[in-house]
């Protein structure tokens, strides 16, 4: 008995000192941050700021969704946060920031420096360790700061240290104007079958938030609206406000900012940022509704990937993309089949504010497809109805019909869906009403939404152009899909004493095949264009592809390009101190619009050329210029 006695008490012993395992402790959940509260203490004209590198727990898609692990910077005694910390400090504040890197990975942050620097120092937080750095805010802007624990460079950034992105800002001595700040970020959960981000599992966000997540602003009509921009992803994005035209106030980036003098502003409703570039607009709007600011890259709006249990198969991901999601609602199509970049305003009328009921010029456009919805080739087109009898129900056109306006003329556009899919149309770059958009989900007033049109339906689109210039129109639903099968097309408003001349009027209209291939007005070979020696001719440059935002024009001669004088910027003329002639190549971001005067003095041999952004050629028509005494004297 003793020996089984003294046997077993060591088991017993042996057995209570066994700790009972504990679960692990989830990382903690990281806030989204929307750049309203600067961090840090100012005190005497310097700027305290200690931040630590934290993991944590992004709930990307919402609160109630599965989270995704990534890395963050937090401000002493706060969350982390997605974006970083905004820095925002008076010129000639002195910064002294803290930074705690407790992980096993090295910290490299960028940007925590001077500018009026011949070179910016970056500063290393080894693992386990802290470092801090001084300096001062010596250079009035928008700014940022980014770090990697990778080792990569900035536009390399796609999986846990992507976030890794915070505002800077130097505002003038006299005190920051009322303005908000978007930092553009963006993230892939997985990689593809070459090592890269896998671009079907992309989350694109600003302040930390895909569409429809993105804060919801409110404005009301004559308000004075500022922004600042920050593109801290690996992509370019053509940035498009619906509705109303804003200005461009300074352009930058990492190291420099450059403050626009008021002769130097320009108006756009579409502006490319490519990766690390940084843009100051101020807008004001003058119509009432629901309205979006969105990348118009058609790629960076798609509904967002799921995460956790819900997460999509590859092949329905890629279906859902491509066709459509059967589950989506048509009339709330822009909330439920959109995603990524793109944030709404509501715009609250003013007391004086009143629908335009004057009586209306008419037209007609159908929505015209050869197909049945099963076949995914099937092609789309606007056909406008010209004289008293609608166009046949197989009437298709390789480029919609270019639709003509004339400024101040109030126009109503009879929309007929003749198509077996809900779609809308998006009048891209005109001033006007919300409901009459093409944005539904968004678009109209509280109580009178603006709907889908349904197959067989048609809806009253009214519209009085306070401008004449170039434009366009596309679909607005399920976009991937219509878009490039077709449904895009140009729209030019006219001077009231104006007529339309397509002789010297020449439009040149980029965009996608149902591939993805830029084309150019619909076509891929092109007769040559014939001119005329000692005439005035305005080419209108248009870009609405799917995935082309470095695209560019050029008109040259024997490879080299000639000279034209820009006259206007997506549909805004320019001011005369902006109008020199300079040479014939001009880049043509997704949604926007150029005008350009061309005049040859003689004869000459011309190619206008559409290049890629690195030059590669990708389409071309010959330009033949003549001269009208030789032609008729050859007659004779």
């Amino acid at each position: 008995m003793r020996a089984i006695l003294a046997l077993t008490l060591p088991i017993v012993v042996l057995g209570s000192a066994i700790p009972t395992p504990r679960p692990a402790e989830p990382p903690p959940t990281i806030s989204l941050n929307d750049n309203l509260e600067p961090a840090g203490s100012l005190v005497d004209g310097t700027l305290e700021l200690h931040l630590e590198l934290r993991e944590g727990e992004w709930h990307v898609l919402g609160p109630d969704r599965p989270a995704a692990r990534v890395l963050a910077f937090a401000a002493s005694g706060q969350t982390a946060s997605i974006p970083a910390p905004l820095i925002r400090v008076p010129l000639g504040t002195t910064v002294h920031v803290t930074i705690t890197n407790p992980l096993d990975s090295t910290l490299v942050v960028h940007g925590l420096a001077s500018r009026r620097v011949t070179g910016m120092d970056s500063l290393v937080v080894p693992a386990g360790t802290t470092r801090d750095v001084r300096f001062d805010a010596d250079a009035e802007g928008t700014y940022y700061y980014w770090g990697t624990t990778t080792g990569v460079a900035f536009d390399d950034r796609g999986y846990e240290d992507s976030q890794l992105t915070g505002a800077f800002v130097v505002d003038p001595v006299e005190g920051a104007q009322d303005d908000r700040i978007m930092i553009i970020t963006a993230w892939a959960d997985s990689r593809d079958e070459e090592g890269n981000p896998d671009l079907w599992r992309e989350f694109l966000m600003i302040n930390g938030r895909p569409w429809p997540y993105t804060e919801r602003l409110t404005y009301t009509m004559g308000d004075t609206v500022r922004w600042r921009l920050i593109n801290g992803s690996w992509a370019p994005h053509p940035m498009h406000l619906h509705g109303f035209y804003f200005r461009i106030d300074a352009r930058g980036d990492l190291a420099q900012d450059t403050l626009y003098w008021p002769a130097q502003r320009r108006m756009a409703v579409t502006e490319l940022m490519t990766p690390g570039e940084t843009m100051a607009l101020t807008w004001s709007p003058d119509r009432p509704g629901g309205w979006i600011f969105h990348c118009h890259l058609n790629w960076h709006v798609i509904p967002n990937p799921q995460l956790g249990p819900e997460r999509e198969s590859r092949e329905q991901r890629i279906a859902h993309v491509l066709y459509g999601n059967p589950h989506h609602s048509a009339e709330n199509h822009v909330v439920e089949g959109m995603g990524g970049l793109m944030m709404a305003m509501n715009i609250r009328p003013s007391a004086d504010w009143q629908p335009d009921r004057r009586a209306r010029r008419q037209l007609r456009l159908f929505v015209q497809s050869d197909t049945i919805p099963a076949d995914s080739v099937r092609r789309f087109t606007y056909v406008l109805q010209e004289g008293e009898r609608p166009p046949a129900y197989d009437s298709l056109r390789a480029l919609a019909s270019t639709i003509v306006l004339r400024k101040g003329e109030p126009t109503s556009i009879w929309v007929h869906n003749r198509t077996l899919e809900p779609t809308q149309v998006h009048w891209h770059g005109l001033e006007i009403d919300s409901y009459f958009d093409g944005v539904t989900g968004v678009g109209g007033y509280e109580d009178s939404p603006t709907p889908p049109i349904m197959p067989g339906d048609s809806f009253e689109v009214r519209v009085t152009p306070p401008r004449a210039g170039s434009f366009m129109y596309h679909t607005h639903v399920n976009d991937i899909f219509q878009q490039r099968s077709g449904l895009y097309g140009a729209l030019v408003v006219l001077e009231p004493e104006d007529q339309w001349d397509p002789e010297h009027d020449r439009i040149f209209l980029i965009g996608s095949d149902p591939t993805d291939f830029p084309i150019l007005n619909g076509r891929y070979e092109h007769e040559p264009l014939v001119l005329r020696t000692g005439t005035d001719y305005r080419f209108r440059l248009m870009n609405i592809t799917m995935g082309g935002p470095a695209l560019e024009i050029w008109l040259v001669e024997d490879g080299a390009p000639i000279r034209w004088m820009p006259l206007a910027k997506d549909g805004f003329d320019l001011p005369r101190w902006q109008r020199k002639r300079t040479r014939a190549t001009q880049r043509v971001s997704i949604g926007e619009t150029y005008d350009f005067a061309v005049r040859v003095p003689r004869e000459a041999q011309l190619a206008l050329e559409l290049r890629r952004g690195g030059g590669r050629l990708v389409a071309r028509q010959e330009v033949v210029v003549r001269d009208p005494a030789t032609e008729s004297g050859a007659a004779q």
